[in-house]
């Protein structure tokens, strides 16, 4: 251990003795004058080496934006992390007892209509309509408030332990060696809610060629275009939600999410148990439920991006069918034990087919007692994602 340095002593001898101020006056004080003493201040032995850092530690105590820089080794940039963790900002650390699950090992169906996701955001200015007319949608400027509120929770409570937002599944993270994309992703959000003031614009930097790297990697595998996918929404929601100065959100990163979700989606939004109404593995039905929620919050953040710019928004007819998601019992079931024994809950309670996301469109069928019926029957099971869908929803189409 370091020698501790000695107090500072700022009065002199005399005033320090006697307990009283001194005007540190020099060569002799007011009250040695006075007093007719001889005035004399101690020699201070000179400071160790490290003491401007012990001053700064010091001056910081207790704040959470305080940092001993750690290097990451992909990024090589310094990664603030807090000297006191607070409920709000732990370092997050995987457990090594969760879940065990092969998110690789999946039994999916493969969309025939994923490329209309990746052509959603240029269709109205480029492609005929899909099958009818599109009319615009009308976003309340309080409901884009509303979405926009909510996604700029999602970077921060990422920071919790072992926490993820309501698009990324527990077992993505727990229990499992996480894909390269969410653990870059995971380091990139701890270096954005900590930054060090001033290093605000290195940090986004950063960030932005990270978002580079992911789009120039060429990845095949079904679970790692998922958490690419996901990866770069959270990046863009950090980007066009920051509270640090104008959004960088371009339209090519818009583009680019669309395609990162066409080739989510081509490999299935269904596993095939699904389809067949019976229960699918646990893995299988992780993955799909993680696409779906990841492309419907894609849309979302497309929507409040285009009425910013005064861009219109339309219904996502090419996702008409999906199922909606949000079923909370599913959704943060703990082990595949308590996951088999709520899904087949959940088949009894959907005999008469799962909800889609349609459902929650205005149709010919909205106001009908049947159709509330089911959604009331969805939302009683939903879980906080679901019910910013639902809202959103019935702001737009009622229900």
């Amino acid at each position: 251990m370091p020698r501790q340095r000695p107090p500072r002593k700022k009065a002199c001898n005399n005033c320090t003795k006697s307990k009283v101020r001194c005007n540190l006056e020099k060569p002799a004080c007011s009250r040695c004058r006075s007093t007719g003493r001889t005035c004399e201040y101690a020699r201070h032995a000179p400071p160790e080496e490290g003491s401007f850092v012990e001053d700064a530690r010091a001056s910081y105590s207790g704040s959470a934006f305080y940092a001993t820089p750690r290097f990451n080794a992909v990024t090589a940039v310094p990664i603030p992390v807090p000297s006191t963790p607070t409920p709000s900002s732990t370092t997050w650390s995987p457990r090594r007892d969760g879940p065990r699950v092969d998110l690789r090992a999946v039994d999916l169906v493969p969309s025939a209509n994923a490329e209309d996701i990746r052509d959603r955001w240029l269709r109205p200015y480029i492609l005929p309509p899909l099958g009818q007319e599109e009319i615009p949608k009308v976003y309340h400027p309080f409901t884009l408030q509303y979405i926009s509120r909510i996604f700029s929770t999602y970077p921060r409570g990422m920071l919790q332990d072992r926490d993820a937002p309501p698009i990324i599944h527990r077992s993505q993270i727990d229990g499992n060696e996480m894909p390269r994309a969410l653990a870059h992703c995971y380091t990139l959000v701890r270096m954005w809610e900590q930054a060090v003031p001033g290093s605000e614009l290195m940090v986004m930097e950063t960030l932005e060629k990270e978002m580079e790297r992911l789009v120039e990697e060429h990845l095949e595998h079904d679970y790692e275009l998922l958490s690419a996918f996901q990866a770069y929404l959270i990046y863009a929601i950090m980007l066009y939600f920051s509270p640090r100065g104008t959004s960088r959100v371009t339209d090519q990163m818009m583009i680019t999410l669309m395609e990162m979700a066409f080739r989510t989606a081509r490999n299935g939004l269904f596993s095939a148990a699904e389809l067949a109404h019976t229960r699918p593995t646990w893995e299988s039905w992780i993955v799909v439920a993680a696409k779906r929620r990841t492309i419907l919050a894609m849309y979302l953040f497309s929507s409040v991006y285009n009425a910013d710019r005064r861009r219109p928004n339309f219904v996502a007819e090419e996702l008409r069918g999906v199922y909606a998601p949000g079923n909370k019992a599913l959704w943060e079931a703990e082990d595949r034990a308590t996951w088999n024994r709520e899904y087949d809950r959940y088949l009894s309670r959907w005999a008469d087919g799962m909800l889609e996301i349609s459902e929650l469109w205005r149709s010919v069928e909205t106001g009908s007692v049947e159709h509330r019926e089911r959604i009331e029957r969805w939302v009683q099971a939903t879980d906080a994602f679901g019910m910013m869908l639902f809202g959103v929803c019935v702001h737009i189409h009622g229900c």
